[in-house]
Order: structure tokens, then sequence, then C-alpha cells
């Protein structure tokens, strides 16, 4: 949504020593560590933000020869998502349940990115998780990552500043890189698949400055729904609205700030009954989470 201020420390990282390095700066400066893919569904506040902010660069990919139904691929987390799938459907392996997903491979692990409710998400793909949490690298087994819609492991992780400043920091998890089982197809087909997927995503969703689906409904109704029942649709505060053409997406115009697009998340959380989680990072100036 371009909004916010700027992060006292930034780290972009290679190398799993990288990752050690960042995670002892972080430890011996008493700094939230917060990791980015894309930064796609975070929103950071105005002024500078007290935080080590990391952001893998490792981009690898090798994909294994087989001859069954399903290929085995190796790619490290910050290797783009949409570039991922169009590289990978050329030689036949099909992604296309993702497609229009924006971020990077790490960012949809930790969210286990997808579709609805009731559709596919990474997390179907997924043969093991590399990591490195609670100060070891580890190897975690799909079962291990207790993938749920929009949820996984990562995100069970302890918040990124203890309450209390004097306590130790909660460091996030930092995901390196995965294994994914993806099964063949005749990548004329994919290519078709992959197009009709992002046609309809641009007839549905704003392509603007936008941070995604801000909302998680924990009912059977669809966020974007209960939204648009409570008439908050095109609701607008300051430079942040609710989209017009899909009610669970907040846009921002220029000088938009962060408290504004507080303050319209609030509103939603006001006005419906229902239970929403909010699924946008929204980081204050100490790196705790605003919501």
């Amino acid at each position: 949504m371009r909004i916010g201020g700027t992060a006292r420390y930034f780290a972009e990282l290679t190398t799993k020593e990288d990752v050690e390095e960042a995670y002892v700066f972080a430890q011996k400066n008493n700094l939230p560590l917060i990791v980015l893919g894309s930064g796609s569904n975070t929103i950071f506040a105005d002024g500078e933000i007290a935080v080590l902010i990391i952001r893998i660069t490792a981009a690898h990919l090798t994909i294994q020869p087989s001859n069954h139904p399903t290929t085995t691929i190796d790619v490290a987390s910050g290797k783009n998502l949409p570039m991922l799938i169009n590289e990978i459907a050329k030689v036949g392996l099909d992604l296309s349940p993702l497609t229009g997903i924006p971020g990077t491979v790490g960012g949809a692990i930790f969210g286990n990115a997808g579709q609805g409710p009731k559709g596919i998400w990474i997390g179907n793909y997924v043969q093991s998780v590399t990591a490195f949490m609670n100060e070891e690298w580890k190897e975690f087994s799909k079962e291990e990552c207790t993938f749920r819609y929009r949820e996984s492991v990562w995100k069970d992780a302890p918040p990124f500043v203890a309450e209390d400043r004097d306590l130790p920091l909660q460091m996030a998890p930092i995901i390196w890189s995965v294994t994914l089982n993806i099964p063949h197809d005749d990548p004329t087909i994919i290519k078709e698949k992959i197009e009709l997927l992002l046609k309809r995503r641009i007839e549905t969703q704003p392509h603007q400055r936008t941070a995604g689906s801000c909302f998680k409904a924990i009912g059977e109704n669809p966020a974007w729904q209960l939204i648009d029942a409570a008439g908050l649709r095109g609701m607008k505060h300051g430079g942040v609205q609710i989209s017009e053409k899909h009610a669970n997406f907040l846009i921002s115009e220029k000088g938009a700030t962060f408290e504004d697009a507080v303050k319209v998340v609030s509103v939603v959380k006001e006005k419906i009954p229902e239970k929403l989680e909010v699924e946008m990072r929204f980081i204050k100036t100490n790196g705790s989470l605003a919501y």
C-alpha cells in the first residue's frame, strides 16, 4: 500500500550464515526481527520502526528428475511465487492454483497462501520446509507445519516482541527453503489455466495500492460478504478506502497514513458482529503488532 516509515536496520540475506548473523545481531541489540517476503501484506507505522527487517534474497530452484505423477522441486524462500509458477509451467509442472498470489515462496508458506477455505493452498504441495527457529536449523515435515486455511506453525510462533522490553525478545521464525511435490500436465494446458485465473483475478480484485485480503472470516461466510452486508463497501477514512471492487481489500491514495488504515480496520471490526481476524500485519514503532 506504500504506507509507513523506515526501519532502523535492514538486511538482505543470501546464505544461511547471513541468517545466523542477523539473528545474533538482533539478539545483541535487543531488536525485534521481522521477516519480509515482498512485504505485500504488511503495513508499517509512520516514522522510524525500531526493528531489524530482513529479506531473504536467495532464490535457487532445483527440479529433481522424475517419472512419477509428481516431481519434487527444492526452492528458496526468496523466490518470487508468480515467477516460480510460470517458470515450472514451461516444463510441465502445474502450480497454477496459486496463480495471482503476490510475494515470495517463503511468505506463501508462512501464511499458507492459496484459494478460499475449500480451495487449494501451497501447503497441499509441501513435502518439507527448512527454517531457522529457536536458534537452530530444522527440517519440518508437512505434518509438523500444521497447515490450515491461511495458517501454519510459523504463524503460531510467539509475537515479534515481548510486551515488557526487559524480557528476552521472541524472534520470528525464518523460513529458508521448501521442498514441493508438483503434479504434471501439458505446458500448453497449464498456460491456459494460468491465463484464465489471472483474468478472473483482474476482473474481481483491485490492482492498485493494496495489501491484498485484509480479513479472514471465522464462520462460513467469507469476509467480503460480511463487510458488504454491513454497508461498508467503499467506506473511506483519510487516504484509505475499502475497495468498491472487492470489499476485503483496502486501497490507499497518495498521502495515506498508517493510522488511516488502522481506523478503517477498527470500523469494520466494530460494525460486524461476526468475528473477523485481521490477516494483514500492522507493525508499530516498537516492532509489535497492532492487531
